[in-house]
This record gives C-alpha cells, structure tokens and sequence, in this order.
C-alpha cells in the first residue's frame, strides 16, 4: 500500500518517474525491494546535507521543520500554512507545500513583508543535469499554484569545493510547467494500473543509479529460465 495518504506524489518520486516509470510504481508500492545504499552513496548524502547546512546558516531565525517534526506529515503542511499567514516575514527550512496531491518541501522559504515569496534549492552537484532540471520544475509547478505570488526561484549549487552560486530558475522552470502537468498525468495511469513491464538499459544508471537494479535483475534472470 502507498506509505502516505494526504499525498501522491513527492519531488523524489516525480524524478523518480521521470528516469523510469516502473522505479516510480515499486518506491510507491514495493519499497522493501530496495537495495540499500552502499557506502558511496551515504558519503554524497552527508556531504549533501552538510552544504545545505552551511548554506542555511546564512538565514537567521529561520523556522526548521524538521526540527519541530520527526517525518514529513500533514503537520508539516498545517504548520507551513499557519505560519506563512500569521507572519509578514518568516523563513522556513523545509516548508511543506501541498497542490492536489503532490508534496513539496522547500530547502528554504522565504516569505517577504510585500507578501512575495522567494524560494532556495540546495543541491551539492556542480552540475545541473536532468534530475535537478525535473526536481526544480516540479517544485515550481506546486508552489506557483500553492503560493501564486513567488518573486525568485532559486537553485543553489555547489562552486569548487564549498562555495555556492544562487541562479534564479524562474523563467526555467516557468516553461517547464505544461510538462509537469502532462507527466503527473501519465505517473497517475501508471501508480493505478499493474507493475509496468520495463526493459533494463542506460536509463538504470542514469541520472542515478536506480534502487530496484538487483530486484529488476532478478525477474529478468527468473523470466529467462521459465521461457
């Protein structure tokens, strides 16, 4: 069964259907099929989280969510709500933002005195490459319909070592929305049918690694032998 009920989708899973849409049914309904993350992996999350830390230290007295919450729950959203509209100013580590069914949480939130938002994602790469581009546009595609009045929308990527750059995507992302709307449509056809039937290749691999690998391999080992 899904692991949530006041929502479908999330940015991971969204990406997760853009790379491949049968990822996006198993991390839906099969998750335990997943192959741990190795070592490798752990060591870019932390490194992840640690830039993203340096680059909210620059916000003071932001609001962090995971700090009042342990996961992301309908209390994320009802808090992000409460204090988006009882407070001109506020800054807001992870902010939940809901649209039909689809969960956004926002590295950093900003809500200004004139009532315009201004919105931070924090990614570690230096490089932007397909999974970043889907993970913005959908992002942007739930608060634009959530908030409306959004003034920047901004990537933070990493620069050499630890230094960021700030690029407002807005204008990307903008153009992106028709494509979210189209895809979010067909991830619904797929999240109602069967188990999609999937040929391995590249797209296994690429932008990340898919979790289910060592799952998908098997039954294509298993399929072989009862042929």
């Amino acid at each position: 069964m899904p692991k949530h009920s006041f929502y479908t989708f999330s940015k991971t899973s969204f990406v997760r259907g853009m790379q491949c849409r049968k990822m996006l049914y198993l991390d839906k309904y099969k998750s335990n099929l997943k192959t741990p993350p190795d070592a490798e992996t752990l060591r870019r999350f932390n490194a992840g989280h640690s830039f993203e830390a340096v680059f909210k230290s620059t916000f003071p007295n932001g609001v962090d969510m995971k700090q009042r919450f342990r996961y992301p729950t309908s209390e994320y959203v009802n808090t992000t709500i409460q204090l988006l509209g009882s407070q001109e100013e506020v800054i807001i580590f992870e902010a939940a933002i809901l649209y039909s069914d689809v969960l956004v949480l926002t590295d950093v939130l900003r809500k200004n005195a004139d009532g315009s938002h201004d919105i931070f994602e924090v990614k570690h790469s230096d490089k932007i490459n397909s999974a970043i581009e889907w993970d913005l546009s959908v992002q942007y595609y739930v608060c634009k319909n959530a908030l409306r009045n959004i003034h920047t929308f901004n990537l933070v990527n990493r620069v050499g070592e630890s230094d960021f750059a700030v690029t407002n995507m807005l204008d990307f992302a903008e153009k992106h929305l028709p494509e979210v709307e189209q895809h979010l449509s067909e991830f619904r056809d797929v999240l109602q049918g069967f188990e999609p039937e999937m040929e391995m290749g590249a797209h296994c691999d690429s932008p990340y690694q898919c979790d289910f690998k060592n799952y998908c391999k098997k039954l294509n080992v298993n399929t072989l032998i009862f042929q």
